[in-house]
């Protein structure tokens, strides 16, 4: 099931895109997963469930069947349905989807913020049949994250039968890659066993592209960074080689990528400005000779349809989510009241603001300049540098393909992404100074993950035209052959300790200590139940990756920690710090401990059998807490 209905609704659903849009399968199905994505979101913004966008999205789906039926009954011709389903894109999609499929088989959650909020945000939405976002979710930070990816997850997983981390590895992957699809230049004539060895070949190209900028090792986790960097690249791809800026379809798409990509992370306003930019400047280079012959009253229609899709939709769709999430009183992650930018010139050089302020702008700009992005051992580049090497290759491709690109084309994309260089480089720099705080800020915290974000937009636009240009070479024979040695580059550049990333997990790995716990907790209580959790010389990590093992239940994040170090009457401390707060959960579980612990707040347990894996039973003894053990 979990292979072949998604399999059958993907076909099926674009199949219904293609017939009305007569586009080719290949520029459809990026289009029908974001459009997935977007009638979950109108589902539950009008209806307040996912189950209507469920049913329209299945409607989609058979509508094709039906539309065929009905063609073979009225004996109308196939042949332009057939060229454009069965194009290249459609043996491209099916190529990835079993590739992708073998590869994610069985794949686990493997970094903190799958199981922090990423994997929790589609495990809440499938339970409460409503955003993430609401009161009774039991998601423990990141409320206010757009949400629209996870509708995609959300969706795919209905599709798979049910939640597994598999499935949302798998729909993101696929997601990811369908972007590059449209890209392959489309012909009448192809070979289908060579069409879908290159794509096994791109996909090794684009996976190890990514990975060679990595350094966090999230290449196969759900995370959003580079997922946003793709959809990014997809929106400038998309703009440079659309041949009729101004078809409805072409407009649709970009209006539904545009809006995508603010929803997919915060940061996806500034990519948006980026592609707006661009698609502004490409259409007056293409229409530059054009509008001179064109009626007032058809030029005002042009700029109207401009307005509504490409900037009206999607900063109302942005502007919608922000609204819904104060109505919620939801705590956010960025304040926009604390960055004051007219501050920032002074931070920089150390004659205003706080001195963590100070030294976050000093260690940014020091890092954009020197920090080593890469996961290879032999080739190591900074921000700066890699942008320098992106130029470089922007220029080989021109020199590969430049009868495809009109003239003026990819030096616009050139100096494009040198604005969106400098503009994403800023923003991170206010983010770092005013939005982080005193410890994450100084520390750069994640800097060599969200600073490749950028760069990988670049590198995947670059990739895009790269197989543009390659699949317009078909004919040549020589197109197999370059592409292939664009991945033996790859291959020879990677770091020899990240390419354990590139095999497959057919094999489940053995049970974490934290699923081990969990597994205790979930036997022993009800899935309402509040269960308060020691773990003693932790970070945290307990905590998030139990409730997300536990969910339904409430898990706390605070007082997971207890002081034993200072010397002080640990019974008051316990008192003011601990008390009160225990007594809002219903069961205390022990997941670890030490010697000390034992020792200082031996007076809190019913006997000296203290240990990990204890349960107790906590009940309210005028306002004191009294526990009482949950025997086997």
């Amino acid at each position: 099931m979990s292979f072949i209905c998604p399999l059958i609704y993907f076909i099926l659903a674009n199949g219904f895109l293609v017939v009305i849009s007569k586009k080719s399968f290949g520029k459809c199905i990026p289009v029908t997963m974001m459009l997935n994505a977007f009638i979950y979101f109108f589902s539950q913004v009008i209806f307040q469930t996912f189950k209507i966008g469920f049913i329209i999205n299945i409607l989609l789906a058979i509508s094709f069947i039906i539309i065929v039926i009905n063609m073979k009954l009225k004996k109308k011709d196939f042949s332009t349905l057939k060229e454009n389903f069965f194009s290249k894109g459609f043996y491209v999609f099916l190529t990835a989807y079993i590739a992708i499929y073998i590869f994610d088989f069985n794949r686990e959650f493997t970094v903190w913020d799958e199981y922090s909020h990423w994997g929790e945000m589609v495990k809440e939405c499938l339970r409460l049949d409503r955003f993430y976002s609401v009161k009774n979710s039991v998601l423990m930070v990141h409320k206010d994250y757009p949400p629209i990816m996870q509708l995609l997850e959300t969706f795919f997983c209905t599709l798979s039968g049910g939640y597994k981390e598999q499935f949302l590895k798998r729909i993101v992957h696929l997601f990811c890659f369908s972007m590059f699809i449209p890209a392959i230049a489309d012909s009448k004539k192809f070979s289908k066993s060579k069409t879908s060895l290159k794509a096994l070949i791109i996909i090794g190209i684009v996976f190890l592209t990514f990975l060679f900028y990595d350094q966090h090792g999230i290449i196969n986790s759900i995370y959003n960074d580079y997922l946003m960097a793709i959809i990014a690249a997809y929106l400038l791809g998309h703009i440079i080689l659309s041949k009729n800026p101004l078809d409805n379809f072409n407009l649709i798409t970009l209006s539904l990528g545009c809006s995508f990509l603010i929803l997919t992370k915060q940061i996806g306003l500034t990519l948006y400005l980026m592609a707006l930019f661009l698609f502004t400047i490409d259409l007056i280079l293409k229409y530059k000779k054009k509008i001179i012959d064109l009626q007032k009253s058809h030029i005002i229609y042009m700029i109207l349809k401009v307005l509504v899709l490409l900037i009206l939709i999607p900063l109302l769709i942005w502007k919608g989510w922000n609204i819904y999430i104060s109505n919620l009183k939801v705590e956010q992650q960025f304040d926009l009241a604390d960055i004051k930018l007219t501050q920032l010139v002074d931070i920089m050089h150390g004659k205003s603001g706080k001195k963590y302020q100070i030294d976050a702008a000093a260690n940014y700009i020091n890092a954009i300049k020197r920090n080593n992005l890469t996961t290879s051992n032999s080739i190591q580049l900074s921000y700066i540098q890699s942008f320098v090497l992106v130029l470089l290759l922007l220029y080989l491709i021109w020199l590969y393909g430049k009868q495809y690109f009109y003239k003026e084309e990819l030096s616009l994309l050139a100096v494009t992404l040198a604005i969106g260089l400098i503009g994403y480089a800023f923003v991170m720099l206010v983010t770092y100074v005013f939005s982080f705080g005193p410890y994450e800020g100084p520390t750069l915290a994640s800097f060599n993950r969200y600073i490749p974000t950028y760069i990988l937009i670049c590198f995947s636009v670059l990739i895009m035209l790269f197989i543009y240009a390659n699949s317009k070479r078909d004919k040549t024979n020589k197109s197999l052959k370059t592409v292939l040695i664009v991945l033996a580059v790859l291959l020879l550049i990677q770091g020899p300790e990240s390419m354990y990333q590139c095999f497959p997990k057919i094999s489940k790995k053995s049970e974490s200590v934290y699923k081990y716990h969990s597994n205790i907790i979930n036997k022993k209580t009800k899935k309402d139940d509040k269960v308060f959790i020691i773990a003693q010389n932790s970070c945290g990590d307990f905590q998030y990756i139990i409730q997300y093992y536990s969910n339904p239940r409430k898990i706390n994040i605070d007082n997971f920690n207890w002081e034993v170090k200072k010397k002080k009457d640990y019974q008051e401390y316990f008192d003011k710090k601990i008390n009160k707060n225990i007594l809002k959960y219903d069961y205390l579980y022990i997941a670890s401990l030490d010697k000390k612990f034992i020792d200082k707040y031996n007076f809190v347990f019913p006997d000296d059998d203290i240990k990990e894996t204890n349960l107790y039973k906590i009940k309210n003894d005028n306002g004191k807490v009294k526990l009482v053990k949950v025997e086997e």
